[in-house]
């Protein structure tokens, strides 16, 4: 004889126009359908949450007789109705014998099994969800799961229980409160939500409450696609566990006499102390292990009562401690068995490696020390994405306090204003990861002299300059004690964000890709507008400096996630590297402009260090080469920084239609000059600007200065000096460039 459930009170079927919208179109179909009679309607109330239940036989003949899923070619369903629940509609198997199987929802004890119909949420079922669809639904789990075809071959092993209504968080270092004497948790509620979230902290952050000590627990391997209800209590755990060919009792008498130091054990005092069990269980898949799965248990008893249950503890000495024994054959007692649980499910807090994992980072390529000199508001965006993703071991240098203008982008808080902000994302790391070693702060210039960041480039493999300023990456360049340089930073409007990396070897220094970025400024369209201010500043303090631009956090994460991404896979290579990316407000879209370099050429000149590159030398020489007979030339245009006596060259002009040249002379005209050089200053922000001129020698002649030349130089220097400035005289010959400098 079949032994049914009954749920709620019989309600007469009269009675239907008082029904639910939902459950009358249910009832309707239902009727409609000719593989479904219904047999009664019942109903169950509490605190005026009223759940209505549609009581049907269903057999649509595409169940078979012995099916290894033990499904019924008729089985009686209760459909149940309740605007109430996050799931409206649900359906219980009424038979008391009703197989467990995969995709069924977790119920109460001695309940009727709920079937599990859709994988996504309600709230994207009910999109196209109609009682129709919803029957047929039913049919297409009994015919699927009388089969045990619900499981595609790929999907992953279905957990062992149903899952519990507690979840509980461990610390990242959890384990190392594996066994400990003297290292307990305690367990604190997180919010009031449902499933209901448990915190294990340090016991000593939570005192007063009663503290739990970790027990770990290793079974034998567990090959199974059945679901189980949670058990209650060890021995319904080690039922379980039996009937899926696995045990618990040898091995939590292992766990539990090797938690007992060799020195004894005492009753617990004051507030007493619970366990938290937590058992690992090999999962197979064909005879092979696929994964471990990791549940919770929490027992209100001690170490100690556990112990004595098991029959593991001599009786007590004169000083009141009982040491570990064990006794041959097993235990008589079953004491331990009706020891209570309470199953939670276990999430662990992540870490830098499960970080890297899930933001699928190689972390062959991420364990690296890096120096991020910059923490505004791309520098401390940049720093949160490498912590979070677990890249990187950073050293963060800034020598800026974080004011309240800075929240506005900024990574900080309205509680950080005024500390330094190295401090501030040091401590926003700390929260991230707590139990990872935190990146060290220096509230400092990156310039400075200082032992701390003399020992932090030094282990360093890459130094992050997101500064803002000229000075740092100019004044790094000419050092050969640090590692490979690059710089990122955003322009003026937040449209367009820039790389700047140096090769591995530093043969091409990161000063003298900045010529190059000025060079493919004024070589292109998108460079036209790329360095222009468009909303102005703001002042944001009493001093003339306390000016702050005009710009969008939005761009600010648009492209902190280009820059990192682009750099991660950057710092693979050994290649230097310049690229724009330009971001446009109207279609949403980002252009990448990724320019060509070009080797470094390095000449010292008198006091002056002078850098070009190997583009514009070939440009001059094809310029010197389409003049020929005659000689030509024309205006340089480069950087000069007085404080590193370097001198950029950048590019040069073409030469002016009213020059004069001849095979034995060249005159320079005037023609457009002083409109280029405008336009040339207006496009780099007043950065570039005229340094000297070139000139070419003919077929046959070095690029030694000549008398003449003599006089041009001293005669440019002189028109330079005026302001100060060193005048730089390039001769181009056939083979060989000579550069003079005067200042």
């Amino acid at each position: 004889m079949i032994e049914y459930f009954e749920l709620g009170q019989r309600l007469d079927l009269s009675g239907r126009h008082e029904l639910y919208p939902l459950t009358a179109s249910l009832l309707t179909s239902c009727e409609k359908n000719s593989y479904i009679t219904v047999r009664e309607l019942r109903f169950a109330e509490q605190n005026n949450n009223r759940s209505e239940y549609l009581i049907i036989d269903v057999a649509d003949g595409t169940v078979s007789s012995g099916n290894p899923g033990r499904i019924r070619r008729k089985e009686r369903l209760a459909i149940e109705v309740n605007p109430g629940f996050k799931l409206p509609v649900l359906v219980h198997a009424l038979r008391k014998d009703f197989p467990v199987l995969s995709h069924q929802h977790a119920g109460k004890q001695n309940s009727p099994r709920i079937l599990c119909l859709y994988e996504a949420s309600w709230s994207a079922v009910e999109r196209s969800w109609t009682p129709e669809r919803f029957l047929e639904r039913i049919f297409w789990w009994l015919r699927e799961s009388s089969e045990q075809r619900l499981h595609r071959e790929d999907q992953p092993l279905e957990q062992l229980f149903y899952m519990s209504p507690y979840q509980l968080i461990l610390p990242a270092n959890h384990l190392d409160y594996h066994h400990s004497t003297d290292h307990k948790l305690s367990l604190q509620r997180v919010g009031n939500d449902y499933p209901i979230t448990l915190r294990a902290i340090p016991e000593n952050e939570n005192r007063g409450i009663k503290p739990v000590r970790l027990l770990t627990i290793s079974v034998p391997p567990v090959e199974t696609s059945s679901v189980a209800t949670y058990p209650d209590n060890l021995g319904k755990l080690q039922e379980q566990l039996k009937t899926w060919e696995s045990e618990l009792y040898p091995h939590i008498t292992d766990t539990v006499f090797d938690a007992i130091s060799a020195d004894g054990i005492r009753p617990t005092s004051e507030n007493g102390e619970g366990l938290l069990i937590l058992l690992w269980v090999p999962r197979l898949r064909n005879g092979a292990i696929e994964r471990i799965d990791v549940m919770g248990y929490i027992a209100q008893t001690s170490l100690f009562e556990l112990a004595c249950s098991l029959e593991l503890l001599a009786p007590k000495n004169e000083k009141g401690i009982w040491h570990r024994v064990r006794l041959l054959g097993d235990a008589v007692s079953t004491e331990w068995q009706k020891i209570p649980l309470l199953p939670v499910e276990i999430r662990s807090s992540m870490n830098a490696s499960q970080a890297r994992d899930i933001s699928a980072i190689d972390s062959n390529n991420a364990n690296f020390n890096g120096v991020l000199a910059g923490l505004g508001a791309l520098g401390s965006t940049l720093a949160d994405i490498w912590i979070r993703i677990g890249w990187g071991h950073w050293t963060f240098i800034d020598p800026d306090q974080l004011l309240p203008h800075n929240l506005s982008r900024h990574v900080g808080f309205d509680a950080f204003v005024g500390l330094p902000k190295t401090q501030v994302v040091q401590h926003l790391a700390s929260n991230i990861y707590p139990h990872e070693p935190l990146p060290l702060a220096i509230n400092k210039s990156i310039l400075e002299e200082d032992d701390d960041i003399k020992k932090a480039l030094k282990e360093a493999h890459l130094v992050v300059d997101i500064s803002t300023t000229l000075e740092v990456p100019r004044a790094m360049a000419l050092r050969n004690d640090i590692p490979r340089i690059v710089s990122l930073f955003l322009t003026p409007s937040g449209r367009s964000s820039v790389m700047l990396m140096e090769d591995t070897d530093r043969k091409q220094r990161i000063d003298a890709l900045e010529g190059q970025y000025y060079r493919a400024i004024l070589g292109s369209e998108w460079g036209i507008s790329h360095l222009e201010h468009h909303y102005g500043d703001r002042w944001v303090g009493g001093g003339c400096r306390d000016i702050s631009v005009r710009m969008s956090n939005e761009y600010i994460h648009l492209h902190a996630g280009i820059l990192s991404c682009q750099l991660r896979s950057t710092i693979l290579k050994n290649d230097a590297r310049l690229c724009i990316w330009e971001s446009d407000d109207v279609s949403g879209t980002v252009k990448s402009h990724e320019i060509e370099l070009y080797p470094v050429v390095v000449t010292v000149a008198g006091e002056w260090i002078v850098k070009y590159d190997q583009g514009l030398v070939q440009k001059l020489y094809d310029t010197r080469c389409n003049a020929l007979p005659n000689e030509t030339g024309g205006a340089i245009i480069g950087v000069t920084d007085f404080k590193n006596k370097t001198i950029i060259l950048v590019d040069v002009f073409p030469k002016p239609e009213d020059s004069q040249s001849s095979p034995v002379f060249f005159v320079r005209g005037k023609e457009g000059q002083l409109e280029a050089l405008k336009q040339v200053q207006k496009l780099t922000a007043h950065i570039v600007d005229y340094v000297g001129e070139w000139h070419s020698h003919p077929q046959g002649y070095s690029s030694k200065a000549s008398s003449e030349d003599e006089k041009l130089i001293n005669k440019l220097h002189q028109k330079m000096n005026i302001d100060g400035l060193p005048a730089v005289m390039m001769i181009v010959a056939e083979n060989d460039i000579n550069i003079v400098v005067r200042s």
